[in-house]
């Protein structure tokens, strides 16, 4: 069967096999993946931070907790030169559950840097596992875990 994409917003697209239903994306994980988009195309650690948990583990590059995953950010960011935009895409593959309580997808992050619109360097997650989860006291969705995929 051939994989069909929807583009679900700016740099956000929808996985899913031709001849099936394609999953929805609810307004509360589109808003979380297009903070995290917004606050990457921008290069902002902290602004990014405001979408992870602070109960946040995982294993993405080597991160386990929020303030590895926030350092590794702030790092990367801060040796991109001036000039230099990244641009990040989130595929969504599969959606493996959307409740009221959780949301957990197979996903994979690509970022494009480029100079004058003319990208110079690929970097590519490859797929990884996201978690997301509503915090109290007010219900704000925040990642709280981001696995790699050992395929």
């Amino acid at each position: 069967m051939l994989d069909v994409c929807i583009k679900v917003a700016q740099g956000i697209y929808l996985w899913y096999q031709q001849g099936y239903n394609p999953p929805q994306l609810r307004d509360n994980m589109l808003a979380v993946f297009q903070a995290f988009k917004s606050a990457y195309d921008v290069k902002n650690a902290d602004k990014l931070s405001k979408v992870i948990s602070d109960s946040y583990s995982g294993s993405l590059y080597g991160t386990k907790n929020k303030t590895e995953l926030w350092g590794l950010f702030k790092g990367t960011f801060d040796t991109i030169p001036l000039g230099f935009n990244p641009s990040l895409t989130i595929n969504i593959y599969q959606v493996t559950e959307d409740s009221k309580e959780v949301f957990q997808a197979v996903i994979d992050f690509k970022s494009n840097i480029s100079v004058l619109f003319v990208p110079i360097k690929h970097i590519d997650s490859d797929r990884v596992f996201i978690e997301v989860r509503p915090e109290k006291p007010y219900g704000i969705w925040k990642i709280t875990r981001i696995e790699k995929i050992q395929e």
